[in-house]
């Protein structure tokens, strides 16, 4: 029986996004950051598309090929231009603090769902992330409990939506294409996993989630 679009009995391995999925946040904070520091809209959609287009700065950030710091003076930088001024430490926070705030996002039922889904398959973490948040991210869940895989985008020089981070996570997974699951918030990085067979959920209702993971958990006995 299907839950929300989802086929319980197909999936042999569950792939999880980090932001937007196990913590709160993330595209939300990014969308409304011009708001939130007097910025005009079509000046705040202006620059968001200039950083956060494929080709832009904070993509070469999360493939580890850019700082962060350096990615702080372009965002400051393109403000100042718009008329406006941002400190460092809210551009540092754009997408919500990774520091002594991330726990307060960290979403508890979505943690305890899917340590039951890895009671009865192998999971991964499947993380467009960058360098200088990884100790940070990584104190906040107990990782080895969690997951079978690991994969930080800024680690392997790949990043969601490309599809060789999918091909290199499936490989790490040992399994099909189609016997994987993937839950993220984003459509894009969705749409290029089912393009390779994945069945996608996107993380846009926490009782929706819910509901397919403990599908997912009650889908097949523990393992062993």
């Amino acid at each position: 029986m299907h839950v929300h679009g989802i086929d319980p009995h197909r999936v042999e391995a569950a792939v999880f996004d980090l932001g937007g999925v196990f913590l709160s946040g993330g595209v939300e904070s990014v969308r409304g950051f011009g708001a939130r520091h007097g910025l005009a809209p079509q000046s705040w959609d202006a620059i968001r598309g200039e950083l956060f287009r494929e080709a832009g700065i904070w993509s070469a950030c999360e493939r580890g090929e850019v700082t962060f710091e350096r990615f702080v003076a372009r965002l400051r930088e393109l403000v100042a231009e718009a008329g406006g001024e941002v400190s460092e430490t809210d551009a540092q926070n754009f997408m919500g603090s990774m520091s002594d705030g991330a726990g307060q996002r960290l979403r508890h039922e979505i943690v305890a769902a899917a340590a039951r889904v890895h009671a009865v398959m192998p999971t991964a973490l499947l993380t467009n992330n960058i360098p200088e948040w990884r100790d940070g991210w990584r104190s906040l869940l107990d990782l080895a409990s969690l997951f079978d895989v690991v994969i930080d985008s800024s680690e392997v020089g790949l990043r969601k939506p490309e599809p060789a981070i999918y091909e290199l996570t499936r490989t790490k997974l040992d399994l099909p294409h189609e016997a994987i699951f993937f839950l993220d918030d984003l459509g894009v990085n969705l749409k290029t996993a089912r393009a390779l067979r994945w069945q996608t959920l996107r993380y846009d209702d926490t009782t929706r989630v819910l509901e397919v993971l403990d599908a997912l958990a009650d889908s097949r006995p523990p393992r062993r």
